[in-house]
């Protein structure tokens, strides 16, 4: 698996316009991509304008397949163009190591 962390600094007060392009713009656009496996938007608590989302992909060819198309639709600079002041930076990583919750049964 591969992800990629979008670190989302909005301007002031812009936070709920952020929230609501990446909802009903951006990620149903990342949806339609393939290799595509899903997405969190992660708001910061202690400083409300900033947030992080992270993309989940299937392999590093799929992210840069979506990276590399030059429609500007789904991707990051498409929210910068709508969100004047948006800080955007954009990170890479290989999942090697996973670990997710093991269901108990009961009998």
């Amino acid at each position: 698996m591969y992800v990629q962390i979008i670190t989302l600094q909005a301007p002031l007060g812009k936070i709920g316009q952020l929230r609501q392009l990446i909802n009903d713009e951006y990620l149903p656009a990342l949806q339609l991509r393939n290799g595509f496996r899903g997405a969190h938007l992660l708001e910061q608590v202690d400083y409300r304008d900033n947030a992080k989302l992270i993309i989940f992909w299937k392999d590093h060819a799929s992210s840069e397949d979506t990276s590399n198309t030059g429609v500007l639709t789904g991707s990051e600079h498409s929210i910068a163009a709508r969100i004047p002041g948006l800080r955007i930076q954009r990170q890479s990583y290989i999942t090697n190591v996973r670990a997710e919750h093991a269901a108990t049964t009961r009998v």
